[in-house]
């Protein structure tokens, strides 16, 4: 931003703020940028051109494991994307296949970039089970077999670099509140509507994991309790009923070999079983996020992961289910709207879980 913006934002008087600039600049902490390259509308003259990071500062990793893609990106300080590589997982992959896996990836991703190991200061993780944040440990789960007891430290040592972890909803979470459709909100519900069902919340700009990292769990609220065993080992919970393999397994009646690709197609041509099966899904999710909204009241839920492609089919059901379920005339609903990070979401909360252990990112905190 331009120096006048930095006078508003930190209330400090113009005198101020270039002095403290020039001395970061001497000492190579910020660079200026054209005002074209600015974000903000700005008068033309010397005061308008931009103060960033100094790109050349560092560079972090940002690490996203899935059930069967891991996806990689490299940023430098200020989050500009460097390198973005991916690579499929077998199936049943354990902790050593899906670490080496990443290890492949990152030093595919660093002779992409042109940069060596040592110019990586932080990686962060985002795994799809639970971790518990403040011990930086994965906690025992069916949900990641062969993965209980690793840690950040272990984690580290494979990769040879220092490590942070959290959960996959909860990064998805911070790298919308963060870089993405979240932006400018300072209370957002996320929700990863995948082939699992999980949120991340953030409360007054703070992360909000719970004890062990237990905090967003909606894809295991209790649906009905004779209903079909989930991977938790319990009966009848949403993921059983509204995750991507519960909706593919309604479908087969009609359409025995679809898979997801074929779903979709199917909603774009407005086939009417295909949307009555993601509608009666996402009615689904849409009690549990109303649930989460009468103890939380996020200013925005944020939609990601494959349903959200399948955008208005889905959002609309949810929404009407907050209305439907809110408290009449107490408070706002909240917006409902889809992420704008793309498939990159939880790769760029990763990226933001490092650039906070670093010290480069400090709004949001667990």
């Amino acid at each position: 931003m331009s120096r006048a913006a930095l006078a508003r934002r930190t209330a400090l008087s113009p005198s101020t703020i270039t002095a403290v600039v020039k001395e970061l600049t001497r000492e190579g902490v910020v660079v200026e940028r054209p005002a074209e390259e600015l974000k903000e509308a700005v008068r033309s003259g010397p005061r308008s051109r931009g103060i960033t990071l100094n790109p050349s500062l560092g560079y972090v990793v940002g690490i996203d494991f899935g059930f069967r893609t891991v996806r990689l990106l490299v940023s430098d300080v200020s989050a500009r994307e460097i390198a973005a590589v991916e690579g499929r997982l077998p199936d049943r992959a354990g902790v050593d296949e899906g670490l080496t896996l990443a290890a492949d990836l990152l030093r595919q991703a660093l002779a992409e970039a042109g940069l060596q190991r040592s110019d990586v200061a932080f990686v962060g993780i985002a795994l799809p089970g639970p971790v518990d944040p403040t011990a930086q440990q994965v906690v025992g789960s069916a949900i990641l077999p062969g993965w209980a007891g690793e840690s950040a430290g272990s984690i580290g040592d494979r990769l040879e670099l220092p490590v942070a972890l959290d959960n996959d909803a909860n990064l998805a979470a911070l790298g919308e509140h963060v870089f993405g459709a979240g932006r400018g909100s300072r209370s957002s519900l996320t929700v990863k509507f995948h082939s699992g069902v999980g949120a991340g919340v953030i409360v007054g700009d703070r992360s909000v994991s719970g004890h062990r990292g237990g905090a967003g769990e909606i894809g295991h609220f209790l649906v009905d309790p004779r209903g079909p065993l989930c991977r938790c080992g319990k009966r009848g919970c949403l993921d059983t009923f509204a995750a991507v393999p519960a909706i593919l397994s309604a479908m087969r009646s009609l359409h025995p070999q679809i898979d997801f690709p074929g779903f979709i197609r199917l909603l774009a041509d407005h086939d009417p079983g295909a949307e009555r099966v993601a509608q009666d899904a996402a009615a689904l999710v849409g009690h549990a996020v109303a649930m989460a909204n009468l103890l939380l009241a996020p200013e925005v839920v944020i939609l990601v992961g494959a349903m959200s492609r399948a955008g208005d089919v889905v959002l609309e059901p949810i929404r009407a289910a907050l209305v439907r379920e809110s408290i009449p005339e107490s408070h706002e609903v909240p917006r409902v709207i889809l992420g704008s990070l793309g498939v990159r979401h939880t790769a760029m909360g990763a990226i933001a879980l490092a650039l906070q252990s670093l010290g480069w990112l400090a709004t949001v905190q667990h």
